[in-house]
């Protein structure tokens, strides 16, 4: 008889490159410097991150604050609050296995030092779909149409489940008023495994094929919503996430990806020498 095929080769997770895992089609990819940096941006410490305040009508937001701001949107369900929790290094949003669980936005204060405010403010949105109520729909829309702080929206897109008809929706709608977004897909580690626990041992071929089928799925889909109804695409790139999986000891999957990317929406991208120390740090004022 034949004997056995060999296994296939399989790549650690740990030597995965962001270029694999992100899909950078208009950006550069963030270098190890970068992304140290955005790591120690978030580290948390006694006075970050922080729960700044809860509202549940547009309304009822602070209009006072300054402080710029990136929101994350996505279908009920999705994973929204673990990645938050994640990116904040804590159990500040609540998460439930039942969707439409955060009823409110809830807005996080990351950066702050004593006595001074939080440099960036994270928002924990309600979820669409199945699970959201239609009311909630029409506050977040106005939240995004008319907040001046807003900087960026991060879209959840689920990759194991594709874009829903809701997800399409809601790409038109931020297309159409010009609103300033990029794709996230989290769970990724369900594209590139079939068991969670098959991480140890690394990613096959098939699931980093998996990875980059999923990557032009997305890209594709939203270009064609887009020329559909002639407005911006979302930014040039679409990152991955896992808030459950560490890539390497306390770093999750794309999470320090993702940290950098909200600075840079934020203003916050500073130079950094090779060694990654600050050389300059520019602010966009708005």
């Amino acid at each position: 008889s034949d004997p056995p095929a060999p296994p296939t080769p399989k790549t650690l997770l740990s030597n995965l490159p962001a270029t694999i895992l992100n899909d950078y089609y208009e950006t550069e990819c963030p270098n190890d410097a970068q992304l140290a940096y955005a790591d120690k941006f978030f580290a948390p410490s006694r006075h970050s991150p922080v729960k700044l305040w809860s509202a549940s009508k547009f309304r009822t937001t602070p209009m006072s604050a300054h402080e710029p701001e990136v929101c994350f949107l996505g279908r009920s369900n999705v994973g929204k609050s673990s990645l938050l929790n994640a990116l904040m290094t804590g159990e500040l949003c609540y998460t439930s296995s039942k969707p439409g669980r955060t009823r409110e936005m809830n807005a996080f204060g990351i950066g702050g030092t004593k006595g001074g405010e939080s440099k960036i403010v994270l928002l924990d949105m309600p979820g669409y779909g199945y699970g959201g109520r239609y009311d909630w729909g029409k506050e977040i829309m106005k939240y995004l149409q008319k907040r001046k702080q807003l900087r960026r929206i991060f879209l959840l897109i689920d990759g194991f489940h594709g874009m829903k008809p809701m997800d399409r929706v809601m790409i038109r709608s931020l297309s159409e008023y010009g609103l300033p977004y990029q794709i996230v897909v989290p769970k990724i580690d369900k594209v590139l495994v079939k068991q969670r626990n098959q991480l140890r041992s690394g990613v096959s071929e098939s699931g980093l094929a998996a990875c980059r089928d999923l990557h032009r799925e997305v890209r594709e889909a939203a270009a064609e919503i887009v020329q559909e109804w002639n407005g911006p695409p979302p930014l040039g790139e679409t990152l991955t996430a896992c808030a459950q999986v560490e890539r390497t000891p306390g770093h999750y999957i794309g999470i320090s990806a993702l940290r950098w990317a909200i600075l840079k929406a934020a203003g916050y991208d500073a130079n950094l020498d090779a060694e990654g120390n600050v050389i300059k740090q520019e602010k966009v004022v708005a």
